[in-house]
């Protein structure tokens, strides 16, 4: 085999195994990822704002403001989760973002990834076009 060709292989062969291992990562972080949505759907679906406050990552960031639990059930979920957003969360489709998943729902796009090695409601953004 010829000198450089030997080169690239010995150079290849980490690389090779590096992005095998980090697709590993990534598939089971993914199916992490896709049964937390499925989770973070069936909380949106019920009524009432319990199950929302159980997977978001408080404290939550809101209008400026660090709420706990009971200022997220009583205050984040009516303004962010409106019927027809709750009903847009059950066919949105999670986007990677990252470490992350993305669900839009007009206005609204939700942030869910990893937090201390949970899954939760992160943050939210709010699309002003």
């Amino acid at each position: 085999m010829a000198p450089m060709k030997r080169l690239t292989l010995l150079y290849a062969a980490p690389v090779i195994l590096a992005m095998a291992s980090f697709a590993q990562c990534v598939m089971a972080m993914s199916a992490d990822g896709k049964a937390f949505v499925a989770q973070f759907r069936e909380a949106a679906a019920r009524p009432g704002s319990a199950a929302l406050a159980d997977l978001a990552e408080l404290p939550f960031l809101f209008e400026g403001r660090a709420h706990q639990r009971r200022a997220f059930i009583d205050k984040v979920v009516p303004a962010l989760f409106t019927p027809r957003v709750r009903q847009c969360l059950q066919q949105a489709r999670p986007q990677p973002e990252g470490a992350r998943f993305v669900l839009w729902c007009k206005p609204y796009a939700f942030y869910l990834g990893p937090v201390r090695g949970r899954w939760r409601l992160i943050e939210f953004g709010v699309d002003v076009e």
